[in-house]
This record gives C-alpha cells, sequence and structure tokens, in this order.
C-alpha cells in the first residue's frame, strides 16, 4: 500500500530528561539560601568553561534550582533525594525554566541567570531573567549580547510590557530575545524589536489632494490618481475599503484620524502602503514600495487582533516566516505609532 508522501520518514526523536539515582554524588549539591553550592573543583569546571552558576567564596558556585536540574541532565551532577518533588512544590514552573535554560544552552550559547548582583548586573532591564553571551564569550570579559525572558505557551501575553521591556533592553544597545515553552517540553526562542518601518512612497501630506465634489464613496472613478498608496485599481476606478474611505473622508475634511484610520495614517507618511492582510490572518501587508515592484515585508496587525496568548503569537509569527515576511504589532501611541516584531531565531547559527 503505497505511502503518502513524507509520511515514512522517521519522526524526530524527543527525549524525557530522565532523573537519575547516583548515591556516590548526592553531596555535590549542597543546598544554601539562594540555591545549591557546588564547591571546587567542580565549580571551577561549570563556571570557567559553562558560566554556570554565580561565583561565591571559596571559589564555589551557587546554582538556581533550575540551573541545578540542567547541570544534571547536562553536567552529570547527582540531585540529592527528593530534589524533584520538593522543587516543584515550592516552584510548579521548575521543568519549563529549566527547559529555558536549555534552549538558549543548546547551540554552545551560554546563558546567565541574572539579578543587580550578578556580573553586568548593571545592564540588567527590571524584567529581565536572564544575560546570553555567544559561545565564544565569557561574563568574566565581555558584555552580554541580549537579555531574556522565559513563558510558558499559555500565559497571557502583555503587549505593553513586552513593548516597555523592550526598548529598555535597546535603549543599551543590546538584543531582547524570549523563551517560550510548550506543554510537551518544547521550545522556540523569538526575538523582540521595535522596528522603524519606512518607504519610499510619497506621503499624502505632500501631494495635491483630488476634488472628489463632496461624500467619499467606496468605489471613485477618477483617471489618474494621485495616491498609489491608498485604494486598489479596479475596473476604471480605485476601490477602497471601510478604514480607506473613513481615512479620506477625515483627510478632506480636515478631522482628526481615530482608531485604524490614525494607524493608516501613520504608515502612509511613512511612506509605506498597505493592502488587506486577509489571507494571513492580520489587518495589512505592508510594501515599502510600489506593490508592482517589492514583496511586502511585513504583516501588520492592530490591537483589536492582538494574540491574547504566547501560542497565539507563535503562530503569527511562524506563518510570517513561512512567507518570508516579519510579523510587527502596530499600536497608537503618544509619539504616532510604536511597533513590536516578534521574529523565530535559532541561535548558534
Amino acid at each position: 500500500m503505497a505511502t503518502e508522501k513524507g509520511r515514512d520518514l522517521k519522526p524526530r526523536q524527543r527525549g524525557n530528561r530522565p532523573i537519575l539515582e547516583n548515591e556516590e554524588l548526592r553531596d555535590v549539591l549542597i543546598a544554601e539560601e539562594g540555591g545549591w553550592r557546588v564547591e571546587p573543583p567542580i565549580s571551577s569546571r561549570l563556571w570557567q568553561k559553562s558560566a554556570l552558576g554565580k561565583t561565591i567564596k571559596g571559589g564555589a558556585v551557587l546554582l538556581s534550582p533550575a540551573e541545578a536540574l540542567f547541570c544534571h541532565w547536562h553536567r552529570s551532577l547527582a540531585l540529592p533525594k527528593n530534589f524533584m518533588a520538593e522543587m516543584l512544590a515550592s516552584n510548579p514552573r521548575i521543568l519549563h525554566q529549566a527547559v529555558a535554560i536549555e534552549a538558549v544552552r543548546s547551540g554552545g550559547e551560554i546563558l546567565s541567570i541574572c539579578d543587580e548582583n550578578s556580573p553586568h548586573g548593571n545592564l540588567r532591564c527590571a524584567k529581565t531573567w536572564g544575560m546570553r553571551w555567544e559561545r565564544t564569550s565569557h561574563p568574566s570579559n565581555d558584555p552580554p549580547v541580549s537579555q531574556v525572558r522565559w513563558f510558558i505557551s499559555s500565559d497571557d501575553l502583555d503587549l505593553a510590557d513586552l513593548q516597555s521591556w523592550v526598548r529598555e533592553v535597546e535603549e543599551i544597545g543590546q538584543k531582547a530575545e524570549v523563551v517560550v515553552v510548550d506543554s510537551e517540553y518544547d521550545s522556540t526562542i523569538y526575538r523582540l524589536s521595535s522596528p522603524d518601518p519606512r518607504g519610499k512612497l510619497r506621503p499624502p501630506s505632500e501631494i495635491q489632494m483630488p476634488n472628489l465634489g463632496g461624500k467619499v464613496n467606496s468605489f471613485i472613478q477618477y483617471v489618474n490618481w494621485p495616491l498609489p498608496n491608498i485604494g486598489v485599481p479596479q475596473a476604471g476606478g480605485i476601490s477602497l475599503d471601510n478604514t480607506e474611505k473613513k481615512w479620506l473622508e477625515n483627510y478632506l475634511q480636515g478631522t482628526e484620524h481615530t482608531g485604524d484610520a490614525y494607524l493608516l495614517n501613520e504608515l502612509l507618511e511613512r511612506g509605506l502602503l498597505a493592502r488587506p492582510g486577509f489571507k494571513y490572518g492580520c489587518k495589512w501587508r505592508v510594501y515599502d514600495d510600489d506593490i508592482s515592484k517589492v514583496h511586502a515585508p511585513w504583516l501588520m496587525s492592530i490591537e483589536s487582533e492582538m494574540p491574547r496568548s504566547w501560542e497565539e503569537a507563535c503562530l503569527r509569527a511562524r506563518l510570517s516566516a513561512g512567507v518570508n515576511k516579519k510579523w510587527v504589532c502596530i499600536q497608537q501611541s503618544p509619539d504616532g505609532a510604536s511597533f513590536l516584531s516578534i521574529e523565530r531565531v535559532l541561535l548558534g547559527r
């Protein structure tokens, strides 16, 4: 019986990260306020090679519970008896947190769980969980390249909180990254940024507006339409969607833009062209030049379409990447419009 194309390929193997018993090494991790202490010479190897934990007196390092679990999986450190039961009782998310550490470090990158007393802790933004270094760097010698947060895929997505954090991180010259762990303990890493999309088209404020003689209709019969980034040429005229129609009415009447028309005006004044994003599950696909010359670099969602959880955000970012575009949220802000881009990345590649 013929098999469907591709179904005869071997599925990806998913590890279950077992907990191994080793009575002889149970005393490697020593309980201490704030985490688990590891003494030399093991501590030296953990810090010098992998920058795991925080250095403390006597050459020891202090591991967080999640780091201790990571070291059990990947550095052969035995766990104390009843470790998992006790840690899960105090922190039900510890398994997800350890997987987030694993996700960043799997490509050889360095992740340091940080606070104000950590190396380069003066650079740490308030909501930052960890700082990342490239595999060829080390916290004792180099500044971090990014700041990291982590979430479970079902967690609520607070867009305003993320935008504020990303701005803080970018202001000090670093990248903002997020690790999302799902209920299967699989993970994905996303880079967040505050883009400043600009295009090559003339903004409406620099164009002589047409005289439409009164009410604006959804279809305008007009020869040599002067606004290439407004309306769709069709059947000898220009077809306007509801947002474009409202924008044009406001513009001709000198009325202040609100809602979707405000956001559309922000895009137009940046020299951009917005077209319906219906096929991509968003408000607009946005071009930086004439639609006949380029593909749309961005898929843009407005506030009413914003994802409510990381599950939804991951779906948007994945769809956008599949069509070689970036997914961007646009919101009204005191400075006009603010943008947040969420893009999947593979660290260490």
